[in-house]
């Protein structure tokens, strides 16, 4: 006769057994590992780190490594060594990590902020080299070829070229506000004489077309071509008597020219002859 265990498996589904047997092995394993592990923590003897300062033996353990071991209790910051160093004012670290840590720009940093004690960097570093010293002197030598007393000098000569420049400018523009009065007289006459000659030409325009229509007796279009004909010979007609007026104007002023320098040159005669007497 089969066990009652047995019998009530057989009466259960394949799926609620393979569930069954898996969390009877689950639980095995778990026992198994809780046993192992709990003698392994009676074997351990406990380390003094582990403990609180209350069950840690003073004699067996030294005075450096309890101040060590009590400042790292103490440290409840959470910063990385180096930052708490930078915050009490300390060197970050102990040795370089990285090349920039033997840079000379670095460790002249350190110096200026630590101190000699406190960056352990060798102040002879703050001093340029021979080769250094060498680029530096050439380079200035390059750049700056001209000494104090002379970028002085320029200085002042380069002023007073600016001086004199503003100087004439000031004086020239004095000038040319004396003139100003002048200057738009000779505007204004310009500008009289410009719309006197337009109106001139206006009332001749006016006064040619009137000789036209007069002409011809009866009114005429002035688009017609006998009309424009006639304008046209009119205008060249008017042309002649400006053009020969303003001869004879030439004339009779170079007439008086010759008048008047003869008659200096009489009396300038007359002058000399009385002299010589």
């Amino acid at each position: 006769m089969l066990p009652v265990k047995l019998l009530l498996l057989r009466t259960l589904p394949s799926a609620a057994v393979g569930q069954y047997f898996m969390l009877a092995r689950s639980l095995t394993c778990g026992v198994t590992r809780l046993s192992k592990k709990a003698e392994q923590l009676e074997n351990e003897e406990p380390v003094a780190e582990e403990l609180p300062v209350t069950f840690v033996d003073d004699d067996a353990e030294s005075a450096e490594a309890r101040e060590a071991r009590i400042a790292t209790l103490r440290n409840k910051s959470r910063l990385l060594p180096q930052h708490r160093n930078m915050l009490h004012g300390v060197l970050p670290y102990e040795q370089s990590q990285s090349w920039i840590h033997e840079t000379v720009k670095y460790k002249r940093m350190m110096l200026g902020r630590y101190g000699i004690d406190g960056s352990r960097v060798d102040p002879r570093v703050c001093f340029p080299t021979k080769k250094e010293a060498y680029e530096k002197a050439e380079y200035e030598r390059v750049a700056f070829p001209f000494t104090l007393k002379q970028m002085m000098d320029a200085n002042e000569t380069a002023r007073k070229a600016r001086k004199a420049e503003i100087e004439a400018r000031e004086e020239e523009v004095a000038r040319k506000l004396e003139k100003l009065d002048q200057w738009t007289t000779d505007l204004n006459a310009r500008i009289a004489k410009k719309e006197a000659e337009a109106r001139a030409a206006k009332e001749r325009k006016d006064r040619l077309v009137e000789e036209v229509r007069r002409h011809f007796g009866f009114k005429v279009d002035p688009r017609d071509e006998r009309f424009q004909e006639m304008l046209a010979l009119k205008e060249r007609e008017d042309r002649k008597k400006v053009k020969e007026a303003k001869r004879k104007e030439k004339e009779e002023k170079m007439m008086e020219k010759l008048q008047k320098k003869t008659a200096q040159l009489e009396a300038d005669v007359e002058v000399s002859s009385e002299q010589t007497k």
